[in-house]
């Protein structure tokens, strides 16, 4: 079976000033990829999020669509039942369009009695190194929540070392739902992976072994879809996909 290929609409999060993620789906309707990551950066996105007809019926004919909880879901919410809101607003979307998976934060994972009253599959993410989230505190959070799953970001592992994607693998392995796959250039993530370093490309060689879905996430401040085809083509080939 061919690797999935997902893309994350918060790649291109700087073509639109609406603050209402249906707007972004325009520029993935002509790529060739079995999914898409509704990103939602913040509670207000959430709240304005209005799927079109058109929108709806084009997700749910994907193999795999997933949610990315808004960064500061908890953190930024006013109260507890805003909070709540949230959830059920994301449990509302992810019935909706036939969603796979919800990526919350590890700081911002809610209460696990709460999370527990919500009929979504939930993954965590390893962040960046100035997070200080290591792999023992994930390993913690797992006991917490045993249910959920680890998203694993390969840039973000890379800002701690050269082996940290294949060390989380190795830990993990079992609990990988899926991969955001971008490229660590200069010290900056979210880069293109046309332009990554040997070393760069030798920390991810079990990410090219392991089968979970890849969900480019990228930083594209080009707006131009024949570079986003193009970008999609070629990590598609780094995959055989």
């Amino acid at each position: 079976m061919a690797r999935i290929i997902s893309f994350a609409l918060g790649s291109v999060w700087r073509w639109e000033k609406s603050p209402n993620r249906n707007d972004f789906i325009k520029y993935v309707k002509n790529l060739d990829i079995d999914g898409v990551e509704l990103t939602f950066s913040s509670k207000e996105e959430l709240f304005a999020f209005k799927l079109s007809q058109d929108n709806e019926k084009l997700l749910r004919g994907l193999d795999f669509v997933t949610v990315h909880a808004p960064f500061g879901l908890v953190e930024k919410a006013d109260n507890e039942q805003e909070l709540i809101k949230q959830l059920e607003v994301i449990a509302k979307i992810y019935q909706q369009v036939g969603a796979k998976n919800v990526i919350i934060h590890p700081h911002d994972l809610p209460d696990r009695q709460m999370l527990d009253k919500f009929n979504f599959k939930v993954s965590t993410e390893n962040l960046r190194q100035r997070r200080k989230i290591t792999i023992a505190d994930l390993e913690k959070i797992f006991v917490k929540y045993p249910k959920i799953g680890l998203c694993l970001d390969v840039a973000h592992a890379y800002s701690w070392s050269k082996n940290e994607t294949s060390n989380l693998i190795k830990a993990f392995g079992h609990k990988i739902t899926q991969f955001h796959l971008s490229g660590s250039y200069r010290n900056k993530d979210h880069q293109s992976m046309r332009k990554v370093s040997p070393n760069f490309l030798a920390s991810i060689e079990l990410l090219l072994k392991a089968k979970a879905p890849i969900i480019i996430e990228e930083n594209i401040k080009i707006k131009s879809e024949k570079y986003l085809k193009e970008e999609v083509e070629f990590i598609k080939k780094m995959f055989g996909a």
